[in-house]
């Protein structure tokens, strides 16, 4: 079914400065980002503690609404684990107002699309439509959202799906994931992807339990691009979720280590420490250390410039190296993803640690801040990076910086910032992942004597 276009992501999205590798692997050439426009974001909070945003559209006529609810995979449970995935490629499916054929054949009525997104925090359905039908395309969304009945004879026509998102994750994704299981263990290390073993085991019951103990309304915001805000806060209101306090936990970071040898034929590894969560300031500092550092060549076919580039330029074999930045709500990793071939893979990781040491001077954070501002600039005339930035930033932190508010943010970075950000990385606890034809890379406990 076409239009019902729900995809695996990973990370999830974020602002555009903190969404890299919460999804894909691609995200980290396209973060997500809010718009340029000078127009502030307007923000409510309804009684029940539902956040309600909404921004000018930057393509006039076009109107998308999304609604993002904490229920990622950090709130699963040893005994529910995968649910978030399986939750996500449910939707669209019967629901005690409408069934599966009904939300399909209405939103193809009218030329909309309905998606389902999801990550480490948060479950997004956006909704995507014309100003001429904002109101029919709604009326489907609330559908498609309340009162989920996860029939089993639909959760396992899934089954086939689901499996061949799993069996396509790349291995860069992967290695991020697991990652987050070395870091953090339970919580934020949820993996994103069901494991295969436990698909069957996900039925309705589970995920209706899910659902009742996560779709409340404190957990949920409600933004959109194009949209009249008092439109958006009678649908909120629709919505008729529950105004429990929901549970929460902070995360805990342990550091560590995972390694998994594989049939490939490159190796790959990711080496990272706690950074800030969107919660600090000094997130912003991260944001630009990667870009000081390195996040990958910016022209098609280039090798670049940055340290880590630099770093790895004379390996035998193919390499790259590329720094991560990875927020969430009340933590976040900072690292270097390395993909290279198995035999030059101990002269790559030592190579990199040696350049992490070497630190960034006043120019790399220069360079830094521009690249990170451009980005921010380019990424906003995407209507979807705007919506699912003000969704997040509401979900995650109760309100929406503006543009203005964040250029002025990464304006204020000062290159001793950067450099404290990274002597705190190269000094503290490390966490390590490695996937691939791993026997040459390098062990945690050998990198830290590097």
């Amino acid at each position: 079914m076409s239009v019902i276009f729900c995809r695996m992501v990973m990370n999830a999205s974020k602002s555009f400065l903190f969404s890299l590798a919460k999804r894909h692997y691609a995200a980290a050439a396209n973060p997500q980002a809010a718009s340029c426009s000078s127009k502030d974001v307007q923000v409510t909070t309804l009684p029940s503690k539902m956040t309600i945003a909404s921004m000018e559209s930057p393509l006039p006529g076009l109107c998308k609404v999304a609604v993002a609810i904490k229920a990622g995979s950090r709130y699963e449970k040893p005994d529910n684990l995968g649910v978030s995935h399986i939750l996500r490629s449910s939707a669209g499916l019967t629901t005690k107002c409408a069934s599966h054929f009904a939300i399909s054949k209405n939103i193809q009525q009218i030329g909309a699309t309905l998606s389902a997104t999801s990550d480490r925090e948060t479950i997004v359905y956006e909704l995507e439509t014309n100003n001429e039908n904002v109101e029919c395309g709604l009326q489907y969304l609330k559908y498609a959202l309340v009162g989920q009945e996860f029939r089993p004879w639909e959760l396992s026509d899934n089954i086939p799906r689901i499996k061949y998102e799993i069996a396509i994750v790349p291995p860069q994704v992967k290695v991020i994931d697991m990652l987050h299981k070395a870091a953090y263990r339970t919580g934020l290390g949820n993996s994103i992807f069901a494991k295969k073993y436990n698909i069957k085991k996900i039925g309705t019951e589970t995920l209706q339990h899910f659902v009742a103990t996560n779709f409340l309304t404190s957990r949920t915001s409600v933004a959109g691009v194009g949209v009249d805000h008092n439109t958006l806060m009678h649908f909120g209101e629709g919505l008729g979720f529950s105004c429990e306090e929901g549970e929460t936990s902070k995360a805990k970071y342990y550091g560590g280590e995972l390694r998994k040898d594989t049939n490939s034929q490159l190796a790959y590894a990711i080496i990272a420490g706690e950074s800030a969560g969107l919660n600090k300031k000094e997130v912003f500092a991260y944001a630009v250390l990667r870009h000081a550092l390195g996040s990958g060549p910016g022209i098609k076919r280039g090798v670049g410039s940055s340290p880590l580039c630099r770093a790895v330029s004379n390996s035998f074999g193919p390499a790259t190296a590329q720094a991560l930045a990875i927020a969430h709500a009340d933590s976040g990793l900072f690292g270097v993803l390395i993909s290279c071939t198995p035999e030059d893979a101990n002269n790559v990781v030592s190579s990199v640690m040696k350049a992490l040491k070497a630190g960034v001077t006043d120019a790399d954070v220069r360079r830094g801040k521009a690249q990170l501002t451009s980005q921010l600039l380019f990424c906003s005339e995407s209507a979807d990076s705007l919506l699912n930035d003000i969704a997040n930033q509401c979900a995650l932190m109760g309100g929406a910086k503006s543009p203005a508010h964040l250029v002025s943010d990464i304006a204020a970075v000062t290159a001793s910032e950067v450099q404290q950000a990274l002597q705190k990385i190269v000094s503290g606890k490390k966490s390590m992942a490695a996937i691939g034809r791993i026997h040459n890379v390098p062990y945690l406990a050998d990198i830290n004597h590097v």
